[in-house]
C-alpha cells in the first residue's frame, strides 16, 4: 500500500535477485536505465534496496526494465516487514572503535554518541559501537560514514578510530570479558591521532576513499587503508526530463554532423543550470571531439588566460596550452586575412611586441569591435577541417562587453560549424533584459523543482528520513541549491536554517578552526582556488579540504577546487568580520603580487592599506596601455572610491578617457566634465578640457568644443603652457578643416607649429606639420603640402610616432603624385595601405588604395588599378562612405574608358555624380567628376555642358584637387575636340592656380597644353611630340602621351577642301 506522499516500499529481496541475476551493481543498473530512457537514479535504487519508500514511477520503470509485472516488485507493509532476516545471512557485525586523546575529549565523545541514540561499550577512553550487517540494509555503510564524519568534524585530531567487520561471537565477548577490548586498543595505538582506518569491506561500499595503506605487510590487515570520509559526488540529479530530451536530441543532431548547435540554459542562481549541463555532457563521448570548458567569474581567477582568450582560441581551433609561436605561425599560414591577425592575437591572449601594441593603440574601440565582427566569417571558414568541438561557457552574465559582442556576432554562424556550444547565465547584469542574439540560440529556462522531485533530491542527500526533511523541502520551495545545503547543514544542527546565509553560518560554526580559516580565505580568493595557493596564504602546510567537501561547500574540479555555487562563496564571505577580511585580502595580495597584477591590486584595494590609490592608479595605467579596458575600468572605479580629495579629478579624468577608448562616448563626456568640475589645478584643468574635445567632436558638439578650446587657450596663455597651446591650436585647426575655412585653419596650424618649437616637443611639431600638410592640400598647394608632410613623417620615423604616421602617410603618397615621384608615391601608398590594414583604419586604407589606383591608371597598368579600386570600393560601401564611393567610381569610370568599355564608364560616372548631388559633395569632388564625365562621354555637346557645370561649381570654394584635376582634364577634352580657345583657357587657369605654389605635375600639364596648341596651329613638329611622349613615359604618365596617329588623322582631315 502506498503511503500518504505517494511512495511505496518494494520487495527488497526480489529486487536484488533480479539485479544480481543480470550481474549488475547498483551504479551499473542506474546507467543501464538511463541509457534505455528509464528515469531511475542511483539514489532511488539505493533507497529501494534499503527498504525505504520510492515513487510508484520508479517501481514501474524498474519493472519495465526487468520485464516483470510491477506487482512482482511490490510488497504490502501489513503482511511483510521492511527488513527480513535471512537465515543464510552470515552472522557479521560492523565494529566502529574510537579512542579519545584525553578525559575531556572522552566526555565530549560520550555526549555526542548518546545524542545519536547509540549505546557504546566503553572502557577507559575507548568506545566501541556495533551494528548488525543485514543484507537488506545496505544503508548501514552510509549511517556509519555519517556518524564517523560528525565525530571527526567535532573532535578532529583529538580522536583516532577504525571500522571493521567481526563475527558475532567475538562481538559478544566485548561486553562479557574486560580483556576482550585489548586487541582493539592494540589496533588503535597504531593509528595517528586525527586519522581513521577501515577494512576493505567498508572501503568497497564507496562510503570512504582510501588514502594510503594501513599496516602494510601484516596479513591481518591486508587491503586496510587510512581513509577520508570525503564524498566524491553529492550532486544527485533529479527531474528536468523535458529539458534533457531537448538537449539530448540536439546532441544527436550535432553528432550526425547535420549542424552546429547552441543551447542557452538560464534561470535564477542555484536553480540547477550547471547540474543539468553536467548531466547532459556526462553521457557524451569526449574521445571523438575537442572539449573546452570556460567559467566566467564575478571575481577571482580560474585560469591564467581570460575567458575571452580561451573562447577565441576554441573558435580558432587552438587550446589553452598552445604557445604564442604556434598560434602565430598557424594564423599566418591560414586563410584568415592578415588585417585581422593583430586583433585575433589580442583576443587570444598572445603576447604582443611593442610595435604591435602601438598598432593596436591606433584602433578606436568601435573599430576594434568592427574588426572582430568582420573576422568571424573567416574564422568559421577556417574551422571546416577541424574536429567537432564541444564548448561550454558558464555564467555568461559576468562576461565583459568584448566577450558579449564576440558572442553576438558569432552565434548566427554556429549552425555552419561543427561546434556544440552550451551557455549558462542568469538574467542579470548585461543580460537582465532580452537580447537580440537569443533568436540564434535554443533557450532553455529552468523553473523550480516539483515537490516530488524535491523529495527525490532530498532522499539522495540524506539516507534517513529525519524529522527535518519535510521542513527543509517546504522551506526550499523547489530551489535545489538551497535544499541541498539545508539538508547537509541539518546533519550537524537540529534546527532548519531559514536562509542560505543562516545555513552557511551554521556550517561555519561546526567546522574546526583550520577549516573555517581555509574556507573564509577561499571565499576571499573567489569561486575557484588552488590547494597550494590556499596552503600558502593560510600558512597551513599540507592542508586538505576534505571537511569542506563533505559539508557540501566546495568540490574538486580538475586540479582546482571551487565552491559549489557562487552564492555559497558570497554567503561565506559575508560571515567574515571586517578586520579579519582585511588581513585575508592582504595575504592574498602578497600571494598575487608577482603573479597577477590585476588581482594584486583588487586585494590591495579591499585590504584598505596605505597607498592603495597609487597601486590602483598605476595598475589601471598598465591595463590601459595593454588595451584591457574592462580591467582598467574596474580598477579606476575602485580608485575613485579611495581617492584623496586632491586626486579625485585625476581619477575621474582617467575613467572618462577609458570610457572614450571603449567607445562609450556619452558616458565619457559626463565623467570628463566631472573631472573639469572637481579640479582646482589650472594646468590639470587645461588637460581635462583637451580630453573633452574628441568626444565632443564625435557627437557633433562643435560649438561646445570650440568654447572649451577658447577657455583652455586663455588658461594656457596665462600660465605660458606652450605644449598645451600647441595642442589647442592644432585641434582648432583640425576642427576648422572640414568647414572649408582654410585660411583660418592654416593660421591655427602655424601657431601650433610655433608653440611646438618653443616647447621643444617633437610629437606636437609632427602633428602641426601634418595639419599644415592637410590644409595646404585642401588649398591646392601641393608643393607646400609635400614639404610639410615630408618633414612630419621624418619626425615620426625618428621618434617612433606611429599614430601620427598612420594619419599622414597616405597623404604624403597623394601629394607625391604632384611632385612626379611616381615610384616613391606608389611605395608610400602601399606602405600606408599596409599600415592602415594592420590597424583596421578603413578610411586610411581606402584613400591609400585610391592613391595607388591613380598611379596605376596614369601608368596604364590597368589590372593592378582594377584590384585597388575594387578592394577600396568594397570597403567604402561597407562603411557607407559616400564621398569615397563617388571618388572610386570616378577612377572606375576612367579605368573602363581606358579599357574601351564606354557604357560601363558612363554608368560609373553617372552613379558617382548622383552621389554628389544626393550627399552635397559638390565642393569636395564635384568639379573633378564632371570633368571626367566630359572626358569619357564621347559627345562634344555633352562634354562642353559638363565643363560649364564644373566651372560654375568652382566659383565657390572647393577642395584644391578639384581645380588641378578639372583644368588638367579640361585640357584633355579641349584637345579631344580640337578647340584651341578652350585649351588655352584651361592652360591659363592651371598656370594661374599653380603660380603661387608651382609643382612638377602642374608644369608638366601646362607644357602638354602648350605643345597641343602648337600642334593645332601647326607650329610644332612631330619630333617635339615624340620628345614629350618620351618625357611622359619617364614620369610614368603613360596616359598623358599624345597619339601621333590621332594627330595625323586630324591634320589629314583638317587640310581637306
Amino acid at each position: 500500500m502506498a503511503n500518504r506522499d505517494g511512495r511505496i516500499p518494494l520487495n527488497v529481496l526480489r529486487l536484488k535477485e533480479l539485479r544480481k541475476k543480470l550481474g549488475l551493481s547498483q551504479e551499473r543498473l542506474a546507467e543501464e536505465c538511463f541509457q534505455q530512457g528509464f528515469v531511475v537514479s542511483i539514489a532511488s535504487i539505493k533507497r529501494a534496496e534499503s527498504g525505504a519508500n520510492v515513487l510508484y514511477r520508479t517501481a514501474s520503470n524498474l519493472a519495465e526494465y526487468f520485464s516483470v509485472p510491477v506487482e512482482d516488485l511490490l510488497i504490502d507493509r501489513a503482511s511483510e516487514p521492511l527488513f527480513t532476516n535471512v537465515s543464510s545471512s552470515p552472522p557479521y557485525f560492523f565494529i566502529f572503535a574510537i579512542e579519545a586523546k584525553c578525559d575531556l575529549t572522552a566526555k565530549a565523545l560520550q555526549t555526542l554518541l548518546l545524542s545519536q541514540n547509540t549505546t557504546p561499550i566503553i572502557q577507559n577512553r575507548t568506545f566501541v559501537l556495533t551494528w548488525s550487517l543485514q543484507e537488506s540494509d545496505e544503508y548501514i555503510f552510509e549511517r556509519i560514514r555519517q556518524l564517523a564524519l560528525q565525530l571527526k568534524v567535532a573532535l578532529s585530531a583529538s580522536i583516532r578510530s577504525f571500522i571493521n567487520v567481526k563475527y558475532m561471537h567475538r562481538i559478544t565477548e566485548l561486553s562479557e570479558h574486560p580483556n576482550a577490548i585489548t586487541p582493539i586498543n592494540e589496533i588503535l595505538v597504531k593509528i595517528p591521532w586525527g586519522e581513521i582506518a577501515a577494512c576493505p569491506c567498508f572501503i568497497s561500499s564507496n562510503c570512504a576513499r582510501p588514502i594510503k595503506p594501513f599496516l602494510t605487510g601484516e596479513p591481518d590487515f591486508n587491503n586496510w587503508h587510512f581513509v577520508s570520509l570525503h564524498q566524491n559526488h553529492t550532486d544527485c540529479f533529479v527531474g528536468r526530463k523535458l529539458e534533457l530530451e531537448t538537449l539530448n536530441s540536439g546532441i544527436k543532431r550535432w553528432q550526425k554532423q547535420e549542424a552546429g548547435q547552441t543551447y542557452c540554459i538560464t534561470g535564477t542562481a542555484g536553480i540547477g543550470k550547471t547540474s543539468l549541463l553536467n548531466q547532459v555532457i556526462s553521457s557524451l563521448s569526449r574521445s571523438s571531439c575537442l572539449t573546452t570548458e570556460i567559467q566566467i567569474l564575478n571575481h577571482g581567477s580560474a585560469d591564467l588566460l581570460s575567458p575571452q582568450n580561451i573562447f577565441t582560441r576554441a573558435i580558432c581551433s587552438f587550446t589553452r596550452e598552445d604557445t604564442d609561436d604556434s598560434i602565430r605561425q598557424q594564423t599566418v599560414e591560414s586563410s584568415i586575412p592578415s588585417s585581422f591577425h593583430l586583433c585575433l592575437y589580442w583576443l587570444m591572449g598572445v603576447t604582443l611586441n611593442e610595435s604591435e601594441k602601438q598598432l593596436l593603440n591606433l584602433m578606436e574601440f568601435q573599430t576594434l569591435k568592427q574588426t572582430i565582427e568582420q573576422s568571424i566569417p573567416f574564422l568559421i571558414q577556417q574551422r571546416q577541417t577541424s574536429k567537432p568541438h564541444l564548448i561550454i561557457v558558464e555564467d555568461v552574465h559576468w562576461a565583459d562587453e568584448v566577450m558579449l559582442a564576440f558572442l553576438e556576432t558569432l552565434l548566427p554562424y554556429i549552425t555552419n560549424t561543427n561546434i556544440l556550444l552550451f551557455l549558462t547565465f542568469r538574467q542579470q547584469k548585461r543580460l537582465s533584459s532580452k537580447q537580440s542574439w537569443f533568436a540564434n540560440v535554443n533557450l532553455i529556462e529552468l523553473r523550480e523543482l516539483s515537490s516530488e522531485e524535491s523529495y527525490e533530491l532530498a532522499c539522495s542527500i540524506t539516507c534517513q528520513q529525519n524529522k527535518h526533511i519535510n521542513d527543509c523541502i517546504k522551506l526550499a520551495k523547489g530551489h535545489p541549491l538551497y535544499l541541498r545545503q539545508t539538508l547537509l547543514c541539518s546533519q550537524f544542527d537540529k534546527d532548519v536554517p531559514e536562509s542560505l546565509e543562516h545555513l552557511v553560518s551554521i556550517q561555519l560554526a561546526q567546522l574546526p578552526a583550520q577549516d573555517r580559516q581555509a574556507l573564509c580565505t577561499a571565499s576571499v580568493l573567489g569561486q575557484y582556488f588552488q590547494l597550494e595557493q590556499l596552503r600558502e596564504i593560510t600558512r597551513i602546510p599540507g592542508y586538505v579540504p576534505d571537511k569542506l567537501v563533505d559539508a557540501g561547500l566546495v568540490k574538486l574540479n580538475g586540479d582546482q577546487y571551487l565552491f559549489h555555487h557562487d552564492l555559497i562563496c558570497n554567503a561565506v564571505f559575508r560571515q567574515i568580520d571586517k578586520s579579519q577580511c582585511s588581513k585575508i585580502h592582504m595575504a592574498c595580495a602578497k600571494w598575487y603580487e608577482n603573479r597577477d597584477r590585476f588581482l594584486y591590486a583588487v586585494h590591495i584595494n579591499h585590504a584598505k592599506v596605505e597607498g592603495v590609490f597609487t597601486v590602483l592608479e598605476q595598475t589601471a595605467k598598465h591595463y590601459l596601455s595593454n588595451y584591457q579596458f574592462e580591467k582598467a575600468l574596474t580598477l579606476i572605479e575602485y580608485a575613485i572610491k579611495e581617492s584623496p580629495k586632491e586626486q579625485m579629478a585625476y581619477a575621474l579624468n582617467m575613467k572618462g578617457n577609458c570610457l572614450y577608448s571603449m567607445g562609450r562616448i556619452k558616458e565619457s563626456i559626463e565623467v570628463l566634465e566631472q573631472a573639469v568640475h572637481h579640479t582646482e589645478n589650472d594646468p590639470e584643468r587645461v588637460q581635462y578640457y583637451l580630453d573633452l574635445i574628441n568626444p565632443y567632436r564625435l557627437t557633433d558638439n562643435f560649438v561646445q568644443a570650440m568654447s572649451i578650446l577658447d577657455q583652455a587657450q586663455a588658461l594656457c596663455e596665462k600660465l605660458t603652457l606652450n605644449k598645451s597651446l600647441c595642442e589647442i591650436h592644432s585641434m582648432r585647426g583640425n576642427m576648422l578643416f572640414p568647414t572649408g575655412r582654410l585660411d583660418e585653419c592654416e593660421k591655427e596650424h602655424l601657431l601650433a607649429l610655433d608653440y611646438s618649437q618653443r616647447a621643444n616637443c617633437f610629437r606636437a611639431k609632427a602633428k602641426s606639420l601634418g595639419g599644415l600638410g592637410d590644409c595646404a592640400y585642401a588649398q591646392g598647394k601641393m608643393a607646400r603640402s609635400y614639404e610639410h608632410l615630408t618633414e612630419c613623417l621624418q619626425l615620426c620615423e625618428e621618434h617612433q610616432l606611429l599614430s601620427i604616421e598612420t594619419a599622414n602617410r597616405y597623404m604624403l603618397a597623394t601629394v607625391m603624385i604632384y611632385q612626379l615621384q611616381s615610384d616613391e608615391a606608389l611605395k608610400q601608398a602601399q606602405h600606408a595601405s599596409n599600415l592602415a590594414y594592420l590597424t583596421a583604419n578603413r578610411r586610411a586604407e581606402i584613400v591609400s588604395r585610391l592613391t595607388a589606383a591613380w598611379i596605376f591608371l596614369d601608368r596604364n597598368v590597368l589590372v593592378q588599378a582594377e584590384n585597388e579600386i575594387s578592394t577600396a570600393l568594397q570597403l567604402s560601401k561597407q562603411l557607407n562612405a559616400h564621398r569615397f564611393v563617388a571618388f572610386l567610381l570616378e577612377s572606375s569610370a576612367r579605368l573602363h574608358w581606358y579599357q574601351g568599355k564606354e557604357e560601363k564608364a558612363l554608368s560609373d560616372i553617372d552613379t558617382a555624380l548622383d552621389l554628389v548631388h544626393i550627399n552635397k559633395l559638390h565642393n569636395f569632388i564635384g568639379p573633378w567628376l564632371v570633368s571626367t564625365k566630359a572626358l569619357i562621354c564621347g559627345d562634344e555637346s555633352t562634354a562642353l555642358s559638363a565643363l560649364r557645370t564644373g566651372e560654375a561649381w568652382l566659383e565657390s570654394t572647393c577642395v584644391g584637387h578639384n581645380y588641378l584635376r578639372f583644368y588638367q582634364q579640361g585640357i584633355q577634352v579641349a584637345w579631344q575636340y580640337k578647340q584651341p580657345t578652350l585649351l588655352r583657357k584651361y592652360r591659363d587657369k592651371l598656370s594661374n592656380f599653380t603660380q603661387e605654389d608651382p609643382h612638377p605635375w602642374g608644369d608638366f600639364y601646362i607644357e602638354q597644353a602648350n605643345l597641343m596648341l602648337a600642334l593645332l596651329d601647326q607650329s610644332s613638329s612631330v619630333s617635339e611630340l615624340l620628345n614629350f611622349n618620351q618625357a611622359a613615359r619617364k614620369h610614368q604618365l603613360n596616359q598623358a602621351q599624345i597619339s601621333v596617329d590621332e594627330l595625323d588623322h586630324w591634320l589629314s582631315t583638317s587640310t581637306q577642301p
